[in-house]
């Protein structure tokens, strides 16, 4: 009878034990991740002229470069990030990005804004991601400063300024 109390508490103890690590890993798993960061992004590309409405300057671009982040403890990421966008002189730009990072996660952003020139205030928004940024929303901000390497060809190479922003991943 002995060896069956000892028995059916040490069974109870066992399921009450993985109960509570079951309960504390679902915590964990279900707790989001929210902050926010600044950074640099230097990134480079080639723009392609469209004939539209003279006197209005429409033409694509795709450019890629690196995105470095800092988080509000210091930690630091980077990122490989590439976009395609659409930039008119009148209605300004609609950019699409893919951010990678050297772990291979992706996070999409789309940004909006004035046509992509110095000084131009652009704004983002991270609309979802893969592997550990599955599901990233936020916003984010930076004024961009660019320079054309060779404008025949409309190459050109370009920098953030006080790129900032928030970020939650559920």
């Amino acid at each position: 009878m002995r060896n069956r109390i000892i028995a059916l508490s040490l069974s109870l103890a066992i399921i009450v034990t993985v109960f509570i690590a079951a309960f504390i890993l679902a915590q964990e798993a279900s707790a989001e991740q929210t902050g926010s960061f600044t950074g640099t992004w230097v990134a480079s590309g080639k723009r392609q002229p469209f004939d539209f409405v003279e006197g209005r300057e429409v033409g694509t671009f795709k450019l890629a470069g690196n995105v470095s982040l800092k988080d509000e403890f210091g930690g630091i990421e980077d990122f490989w990030a590439e976009c395609v966008g659409l930039s008119d002189s009148l209605d300004g730009s609609s950019v699409r990005c893919v951010w990678r990072s050297l772990k291979g996660d992706k996070a999409y952003s789309v940004l909006s804004g004035q046509p992509l020139k110095e000084g131009v205030k652009v704004t983002g928004e991270f609309v979802g991601g893969t592997g550990r940024l599955k599901g990233v929303s936020g916003t984010f901000s930076f004024t961009w400063r660019s320079t054309f390497i060779d404008k025949d060809q409309d190459v050109f190479t370009g920098q953030t300024l006080d790129l900032n922003g928030a970020y939650r991943i559920p």
